[in-house]
């Protein structure tokens, strides 16, 4: 399953967003940035320059991931299949198949403020958040008497032309993110980082995951080194939201790769922009131009795979494509981390095919396996070798 446009679920199901910045944030704001001091935070950064060449990278939807409704029906490929037997918020980061959380869990990279709010008798709890300056990761835990179904759930009910969303008490019906007091949703500059949503096994936990897409040039809403983070999430029964305040700070240090190593097939000219390595997240931009020739074939169908050396494909973590101003498609994508430190790093761009393949759009064909039928693109494929011993510092895993 892709990422899903939040954004446009809630265009679809005509929700309007509540715009007021609560005076409560405001007020609390100084109070809690002094204990941004006693974070541990690592700035440490490690430039190099040039690599070459190409070849594998792992499946990516242009999807603008952005703000919305939460449900455990909006789940992002890696965490779905990695949180399903998972039962205690705690512990999410340590079990998630996500090998860059399970790996943040093991190296003491997990900040545990444990922030909880009560009202009317339900308290939500932030047990755990990680940050390495590509991706922020936190758990949110539920707890309470007179609560139906799970903190995600509800019912979609279709009256006519209407569509409605039907929450029982106690569940999520919105979630607003603040970053140095600025909602995601309010920011006037449009550009702003991602925010999604994953459920667990736990039926009162759920997990949410902010992108920072570093392409998105002057004038987007970013995520600096260190900063004020404050939820605002409101359950269903609970007249009062709960805003939660965390100051967070990057608890990794990272390996930028220029690259600017391009290839060209159709009409397409593909140029690997940058590749960026934390011990969390594998974070990888791409440029696309569209000549005259290739009018037939959507940029935005161009998916990515992104492989190691020994075979082995990464999970999917987040991915946003957009039009720059001089026409061309760029594409940000956030992958899981490398279970060892590969000798190259292959990126694999790809053509989903469609079930009708005339219409050149609409729902894709899947093999037996219910994977997406995929066409490689082979005279795009760009191959990267890798500084091991940096990368394994960067890293700095050691097995038992």
């Amino acid at each position: 399953m892709n990422p899903i446009d939040l954004d446009k679920v809630l265009r679809e199901t005509g929700k309007e967003l509540r715009r007021e910045v609560p005076v409560i944030i405001r007020r609390r704001q100084d109070e809690v940035y002094a204990a941004l001091a006693e974070l541990p935070m690592q700035t440490r950064t490690k430039q190099k320059h040039r690599f070459k060449k190409a070849r594998k990278f792992m499946g990516a939807t242009a999807a603008a991931a952005i703000i919305g409704v939460m449900s455990s029906a909006f789940v992002s490929p890696i965490m779905a299949e990695s949180l399903k037997n998972i039962p205690l918020v705690g512990s999410i980061f340590k079990l998630a198949s996500d090998l860059g959380l399970r790996t943040a869990e093991e190296r003491g990279l997990v900040t545990e403020p444990n922030a909880s709010v009560t009202h009317e008798g339900v308290t939500i709890r932030i047990p755990q958040v990680v940050y390495d300056g590509s991706r922020l990761s936190l758990a949110v835990k539920r707890e309470g008497s007179g609560l139906i179904g799970g903190i995600s759930d509800y019912e979609v009910v279709q009256e006519g032309e209407n569509i409605k969303q039907i929450y029982q008490r106690g569940a999520i019906t919105d979630i607003e993110m603040f970053v140095d007091g600025t909602s995601l949703y309010d920011y006037s500059g449009g550009k702003r980082p991602g925010l999604m949503g994953n459920p667990t096994s736990d039926p009162n936990a759920f997990l949410y995951q902010l992108t920072d897409y570093s392409y998105q040039g002057e004038g987007a809403l970013t995520m600096p080194d260190q900063f004020l983070l404050t939820a605002k999430i409101t359950l269903e029964g609970i007249e009062e939201p709960f805003i939660i305040d965390l100051p967070v700070r990057k608890s990794t240090d990272h390996i930028v790769v220029p690259s600017g190593e391009t290839r060209e097939w159709g009409g397409l000219k593909l140029t690997l922009e940058q590749l960026k390595l934390t011990p969390i997240t594998t974070d990888l931009i791409v440029n696309i131009e569209q000549s005259s020739q290739s009018k037939e074939i959507d940029p935005q169908n161009l998916l990515y795979e992104v492989w190691d050396d020994r075979g082995r494909v990464l999970g999917l973590v987040a991915g946003m494509g957009v039009y720059n101003k001089d026409g061309q498609y760029q594409m940000e994508m956030m992958f899981d981390r490398f279970e060892e430190t590969p000798d190259n790093i292959i990126l694999k761009p790809f053509l989903p095919v469609f079930q009708d393949p005339t219409a050149n759009s609409g729902l894709f064909a899947v093999d037996s396996n219910g994977e997406i039928v995929k066409k490689y693109l082979k005279d795009l494929e760009i191959t990267i070798p890798v500084e091991s011993a940096s990368l394994e510092k960067l890293y700095d895993i050691h097995h038992n």
